[in-house]
């Protein structure tokens, strides 16, 4: 299900905050507000949670400026928010989602791993929130954002329909 008022709501509170137009707790507020049923921006919310200090203010920059790994990932969620992708990744169990962050410390991540995979399904986790690769690859062919020679922030741009693999 795709909620399109939800992420675009998502997508440009997103960029507001990557470019320090609002600080966490701006973008928090207005986040946790979006009410949909789209897992695509649950899941994204989710994710975006873990690059931020939810404990003191603070913008997107200096010590709390995301590093290039999550740039890229941040892009992407952005691109998938701004697609008619529908979000493809399996959910975990509850109990896993809880016990995880635990069963990872204790084990420096060996009992962990085959677990993730085994709750992933097929999906490719450098293509994420995407499923595959070739998904992300044929949304970039025609993205809403991030498209442009002079385009080298998160600024909008002109773009027709992604479509997606099946």
């Amino acid at each position: 299900m795709i909620d399109r008022q939800a992420r675009n709501k998502l997508a440009e509170e997103i960029r507001h905050f990557v470019e320090c137009f609002t600080d966490n707790l701006q973008f928090d507020d207005a986040a946790w507000e979006i009410e949909t049923k789209d897992r695509g921006v649950t899941e994204i919310y989710e994710a975006m949670w873990l690059t931020y200090d939810d404990l003191t203010r603070h913008k997107m920059d200096g010590a709390y400026a995301l590093s290039n790994e999550q740039l890229t990932v941040v892009k992407r969620e952005i691109v998938f928010l701004k697609s008619d992708c529908e979000y493809k990744w399996p959910s975990w169990p509850l109990y896993y989602r809880v016990a995880r962050p635990l069963l990872w410390v204790i084990s420096f991540g060996v009992v962990t791993q085959p677990l993730d995979k085994h709750f992933h399904g097929n999906g490719d986790d450098n293509a994420w929130p995407f499923f595959k690769v070739e998904d992300y690859q044929t949304t970039l062919k025609s993205p809403r954002y991030l498209n442009g020679a002079h385009n080298t922030e998160l600024q909008p741009t002109p773009g027709g329909d992604a479509a997606c693999l099946g």
